[in-house]
């Protein structure tokens, strides 16, 4: 599995565009989830919220027979929001949570911090690790 796989899962899901969508009290030409940093003309206030996807470094499996049956894959999800929307930011938090516990990851790390560039905005780190089966 790959950080394109849980981007197809997220993007796919209205629930999150929606919600996004409310917060942001607009709707944008592109869904603003991405694997990696997005380009710096879209890193901007107005644009809040917006999820990054990337891979955290690993490879844990177990193995019987010499061979993998269960992959533990790990990917960090962070979103960016205006910080005076505290409420939205813990509804976000849970959504993202509910929508990747239902794709077969639990969370193992969280984090919260006003971005240090950007100090309108909250950075919400979430780390997730997959339990399903290779």
């Amino acid at each position: 599995m790959s950080e394109y796989d849980v981007y197809k899962f997220l993007n796919q899901s209205t629930s999150l565009t929606d919600f996004m969508n409310d917060v942001r009290g607009k709707r944008l030409s592109n869904n603003p989830i991405f694997v990696g940093t997005p380009v710096n003309s879209f890193v901007q206030n107005k644009n809040a919220p917006w999820i990054r996807i990337t891979s955290i470094p690993g490879d844990l499996a177990d193995y019987a027979d010499d061979e993998r049956i269960i992959e533990y894959p790990r990917f960090q999800i962070d979103f960016w929001i205006v910080k005076t929307k505290a409420q939205e930011s813990v509804d976000m938090e849970r959504l993202i949570y509910k929508l990747m516990r239902s794709f077969g990851f639990e969370r193992y790390y969280k984090y919260r911090a006003t971005d240090p560039d950007m100090t309108d905005l909250l950075m919400v780190q979430s780390n997730y690790e997959f339990q399903g089966l290779a």
